[in-house]
């Protein structure tokens, strides 16, 4: 254990796992620190709801004080809902004042006068049901504790900094981090030839194993304490706030919720997180055992860790506790309350390291053949050397002679293809899951409807007689005249007709769907939209824009005929407002979200989701590596530097037959996906209409009014098949960009790990940098357009109010880096190329 440690030391793997970490946290509070105004801003937005509702409520109660009068009740309502204002214009002064400490006992007293409002036959629907227990026991947490409110959307403070941050460090991005720089100690001996040596030694096998796992938990366990201590230092110094553990946290077991303590919480992350990596570290030495590179060992490691946890998403059956990868599911573990069955799991998952690292013990170490190329190797063309080719196209052919070679190639086209099958295998079971929950809440919808609705203004039309009788018997004058207006009747009656109107409408929509009738199926949703734009109260997300958009769409498909792509009536767009409530917005995303299984839907989905990421990260490790492939305990560098070629022809060799080979497996990968969904299911349409931003519009409660001129002007719709183009065009670009900058990159830096962490460290700091530090100049850097979808759709140059952020623009800028870092590059070489060898 202790040379291993020494190995981690010299290696300096540790000082790259203290960088990262520092990096990912520093980060992570820089986003977080924003000026007072916009800490002000959230708070306000929080109460929006709660005042909006009280002053209509109080607007009600005094109209109809001035017409007919209150009975008891109202006036206690009244009362309360001037209580209720008081409170609220405290709560705001509050924060307009920054007076933080005092906002949880103002909260306490609003939360009082509501349910004493409540209690006198009224409603208040701004806050209800689990939400409102939740706001509840918080608050009574808070005072309880002596808390002042905090802004836990983007914290500052040192505890829920150190509670945001652990969802990161203490999660996926963790194990992943633990996993790449220190769960290749045995493959690493295979890969350097120095396994055999070290088993001749009088070791045991088990010694061996148990040292090297001891090793790595030690470093996890150093991991953890460097993240805590990073997450609460710096809040410390900016600030200088103390450090409170008490802060509540709030979990939830079906509908019942439960207030922990962040001390708690962040107890129960750090203990998930050690058991995940604890498990994730015996699967990869048992894996470890039967192939001979880090890089195999790492991609067969993530396609079992990924086939796990998507077959534990999709099958309730095996999502039980006795399931190691249902403990990859971190946030789903942590927003619930704890219960005994949680100690269970644990159990469960150490039992199953456990068990892994006996077979990796037991096991015979035998290197399967799939991953093991033939040690005779035939001469490429016979041995026929052409010789008069110029040296930069000699250095591209050696290149890609080599890249054949490469004991990388066979695994990656491998793992390739089964993210491929994988990749497709989700989606369509997405689409069948979509398609059914879309027609299974409509039939829930009228099934309602029935009982709610209709069977309920049937009861009332029937009784309508007897009622009136009761009315005039107790001498009720306000329900006598209402009994005597014929048009009561009439009222009830055509709210009944319309009901059942709209339960037909719907059950005929699952017909016309099923008859393949898109036009009358599309009338529907059209009348659904425009049924819901024009309600005087419309949803308390949904914007005006959202409904022209969803009516835009809808017309789109009604003039062409197309087929329809479920689920959902409604498109979200960025202007909806959700009141901060991330899970709630993520929520209706993906309820609305349509997902189909045709080619070019499979396609626009891997974009739209990012999930691209996964292959170009695997390709970029068989292309992107560079020069940090020539160097290790082989340093194949200094051979070809003796032979009579240039560093510069070498440089630029490499850039041209490795963007070749990235930029088609990359194109490759989408087109196979096309392929495979025009056999499987269809080609898809390319009419198919996708949202494109054109200006920021700013909500106007007269827009509706206006003929939503103003909304009109702040989008149009493109083809699906325009959009492809464009957002693949500039996804090679900037996969074109990543291989270009990984190459340059690996001039200075001699591990292949380090070049791939450099490389996605740049990234991240560029994009950040990007948009927090250049402005009005942000469209002229290329980290700016590495957000693909969100670029060609003007998503981002409507946020940004950069309107000259574009497919173009950002064709031109990245084609300038790539051809400015290759130009760099180049005169390096050239510069190296002149200086005598030592």
């Amino acid at each position: 254990m202790r040379f291993e440690l020494k190995k981690m030391l010299r290696q300096k793997k540790l000082l790259v796992l203290i960088v990262l970490t520092l990096f990912i946290t520093a980060g992570l509070y820089i986003q977080n620190v924003s000026p007072p105004s916009k800490f002000q801003e959230r708070a306000l937005e929080k109460i929006e709801p709660f005042i909006s509702e009280s002053d209509q409520v109080y607007q009600i109660l005094t109209n109809l004080k001035r017409s007919v009068g209150l009975d008891e009740n109202q006036k206690m309502q009244l009362e309360q809902a001037n209580l209720m204002a008081t409170d609220l214009f405290q709560w705001k002064s509050a924060i307009y004042n920054e007076e933080w400490e005092t906002i949880p006992e103002i909260e306490q007293k609003f939360l009082a006068n509501m349910q004493l409002f409540e209690s006198y036959e009224n409603s208040f629907l701004a806050l209800r049901d689990i939400e409102r227990e939740m706001t509840m026991q918080r608050n009574e947490w808070m005072l309880s504790h002596n808390l002042a409110y905090e802004d836990e959307d983007f914290p500052t403070s040192p505890a829920l900094f150190l509670k945001e941050n652990a969802k990161i460090l203490f999660g996926v991005v963790g194990v992943g981090l633990i996993i790449l720089l220190f769960g290749n100690l045995v493959v690493t001996e295979k890969e350097q030839q120095t396994w055999l040596t070290v088993r001749t030694q009088p070791i045991a096998k088990w010694r061996l194993i148990a040292g090297k796992y001891i090793s790595v938990c030690l470093m996890t366990l150093l991991y953890i304490g460097i993240g805590i201590l990073t997450s609460i230092v710096i809040p410390i110094v900016h600030n200088g706030l103390p450090v409170l553990l008490e802060y509540p946290a709030v979990v939830t077991s079906g509908d019942t919720v439960s207030i922990i303590s962040t001390g708690h919480y962040l107890m129960r992350a750090i203990l998930l997180f050690i058991i995940a990596s604890l498990f994730t570290l015996s699967l990869t030495i048992f894996i470890g055992l039967f192939v001979r590179n880090s890089f195999t060992q790492y991609m067969l490691t993530g396609f079992v860790l990924l086939i796990g946890v998507f077959s534990t998403l999709s099958l309730d059956s095996i999502n039980a506790i006795w399931n190691p990868f249902r403990l990859f599911l971190f946030p789903q573990l942590l927003e619930k309350a704890p219960n005994t069955s949680d100690w269970w799991m644990l159990i469960f998952v150490a039992s199953w390291s456990l068990l892994l690292l006996v077979g990796a013990v037991v096991m015979p170490e035998r290197t399967s053949a799939l991953f093991q190329a033939s040690s005779n190797k035939r001469p490429f063309a016979n041995g026929k050397v052409k010789r008069k080719l110029p040296p930069v196209l000699q250095v591209s052919l050696f290149e890609w002679r080599k890249m054949r070679r490469n004991p990388l190639f066979v695994p990656v086209a491998t793992v390739l293809a089964l993210l491929l099958a994988m990749d497709y295998i989700f989606i369509t079971h997405q689409t069948g899951l979509k398609e059914n929950e879309y027609f299974e809440s409509i039939q829930e919808f009228v099934e309602d409807a029935n009982v709610n609705r209709i069977y309920r203004s049937e009861q009332s039309i029937a009784s309508f007689d007897e009622e009136k009788k009761k009315a005039e018997e107790k001498g009720d004058e306000s329900w006598i005249a209402y009994y005597n207006d014929p048009e009561s009747l009439q009222i009830l009656e055509e709210r009944l007709e319309g009901y059942r109107d709209a339960n037909a409408k719907r059950l005929e929509a699952i017909d016309n769907y099923q008859q393949k009738q898109w036009i009358s199926f599309y009338e529907y949703q059209l009348a659904l939209n425009e049924e819901w734009r024009d309600r005087e109260t419309v949803s308390d997300y949904f914007s005006p824009f959202t409904y022209a958009v969803s009516i835009a769409e809808k017309k789109w498909l009604l003039e062409r005929n197309l087929r329809p792509v479920l689920s959902g009536d409604f498109t979200p767009t960025i202007f909806d407002s959700y009141d901060g409530d991330k899970e709630f917005e993520k929520y209706i995303h993906d309820l609305y979200k349509k997902v189909e299984n045709s080619g070019l839907f499979s396609l626009y989905l891997n974009l739209t989701d990012k999930f691209y990421i996964i292959p170009g990260i695997i390709i970029l490790f068989l292309v992107g590596i560079g020069f940090a492939s020539e160097r290790g305990k082989r340093p194949t560098l200094q051979l070809l530097l003796t032979q009579p070629v240039r560093k510069r022809d070498l440089f630029l060799g490499k850039v041209f037959t490795n963007s070749i080979i990235g930029i088609g497996g990359f194109g490759g990968f989408f087109g196979l996906l096309v392929f495979i969904g025009t056999l499987a299911n269809r080609f898809g349409d390319w009419a198919h209409p996708v949202l494109h931003y054109d200006q920021k519009w700013i909500d106007d409660p007269f827009s509706i009014v206006d003929g939503e001129s103003s909304i009109l002007e702040g989008f149009h719709l493109m083809p699906l098949g325009n959009y492809l183009l464009e957002t693949v065009a500039l996804l090679l670009l900037v996969f074109w960009f990543s291989i270009v900058l990984s190459i340059f990159l690996s001039q200075f830096i001699r591990s292949k790990v380090g070049v791939i962490g450099t490389l996605a460290a740049t990234i991240v700091a560029g994009y950040i940098g990007s948009h927090k530090l250049l402005g009005d100049f942000l469209h002229l850097s290329p980290f700016t357009y590495f957000d693909v979808a969100r670029i060609t759709n003007g998503e981002i140059a409507v946020l940004a109010e950069n309107y000259q952020i574009t497919v173009m623009t950002g064709s031109l800028v990245l084609f300038a880096s790539i051809i400015g870092l290759i130009a760099i590059g180049w005169w390096m070489g050239s510069r190296k190329d002149r200086v005598p060898a030592e």
